[in-house]
């Protein structure tokens, strides 16, 4: 889904924000105000992001990265600002120009722990568009795909940790017990590796959560591995980790987390408009036929899956205020 388009090949940041700039500053009064674009790095991700942005829009749209400190100020007179992903949003937390707090704001590309951990004082201003499924439609594809089972073991991390009582809600709604265990800053691969014996013993399935301290890139091989020897499925947020073996994956393109801040943007032009910090709104499931084969799953299409998925969602979710 990611598309390596080269969008931002010839943006030279600098170059750009000041050509931005000027050529905001030569249009006509009566032009309307450009929408700025704050990039945390130039990935194919972001690439596309801001080509869905490009196109969905009116606004003319000026971008550039978030280390471009010296034309920040001029945002002041743009007509909104999109910030794209954790290191934006961070820098933004940092620097937020004077100017700007009357100006309309949109974060996305990120996930809801990082947005969690930045102070309150910008998430009191921001509408944002979290990259996580919301956690009733993870449930709901456990009980959907694997309709004879009943217990999933998940493990959590720091970035995780206040997930755990409403996923327990969610899955014991829809008739799941949840197995888990708390992993802490100072864990390494042994307690890892510890935690997850223990909830994948008794468990039907495994879910993994987006926490750093959980998924670690070093050590996802050998999870899956752990997993896979006690003959369980694997749930999992990345389309990657899919590629790499995960039984099924629900995740937000980046296309899909662009047409989101869109819809944001939209509403947070409205009169008397409130703030709204939703989890995703769209999804794309995957499923690793070859490994569901192995372990003798007769699953739904992925059609099938999807489509049920997407009756059952409804508004997006998340803080309106």
């Amino acid at each position: 889904m990611l598309a390596g388009a080269g969008l931002l090949g010839h943006l030279a940041s600098a170059d750009l924000w000041a050509q931005g700039v000027a050529g905001a500053m030569a249009q006509p009064a009566a032009a309307p105000a450009p929408l700025w674009v704050v990039l945390s790095e130039r990935n194919a991700a972001q690439e596309e992001a801001l080509r869905v942005l490009r196109g969905g829009t009116a606004l003319p749209l000026q971008a550039g990265l978030w280390s471009d400190w010296a034309q920040w100020e001029q945002m002041g007179s743009g007509a909104a600002l999109m910030l794209l992903g954790a290191r934006a949003l961070a820098a933004w937390a940092q620097r937020q120009p004077p100017l700007l707090p009357a100006v309309p704001w949109v974060a996305g590309l990120l996930s809801q722990s990082a947005w969690a951990g930045l102070p309150a004082a910008v998430r009191n201003q921001a509408h944002a568009a979290w990259l996580d499924q919301p956690l009733p439609r993870l449930a709901e594809l456990l009980r959907l795909a694997l309709p004879d089972r009943s217990r999933v073991g998940v493990l959590f991390g720091p970035a995780t940790r206040a997930w755990r009582a409403p996923l327990h809600e969610a899955l014991q709604q829809r008739q799941w017990q949840m197995q888990s265990a708390q992993l802490h800053e100072s864990d390494g691969p042994a307690e890892l590796f510890t935690a997850l014996s223990r909830v994948l013993d008794g468990s039907e399935a495994l879910l993994l959560l987006p926490d750093n301290q959980v998924v670690q890139p070093s050590q996802f091989q050998n999870l899956l591995i752990a997993a896979y020897r006690q003959r369980l499925p694997v749930v999992s947020f990345s389309q990657a980790h899919v590629r790499a073996g995960a039984t099924m994956g629900l995740f937000t393109t980046p296309t899909q987390a662009a047409q989101h801040m869109l819809d944001l943007l939209r509403h947070a032009q409205q009169p008397g408009a409130r703030l709204r910090q939703q989890w995703a709104a769209q999804f794309e499931l995957a499923i690793n036929e070859p490994v569901a084969r192995s372990l003798n799953l007769q699953l739904p299409s992925v059609a099938m899956l999807a489509g049920a998925l997407m009756q059952r969602s409804g508004a997006p979710e998340g803080a309106t205020r």
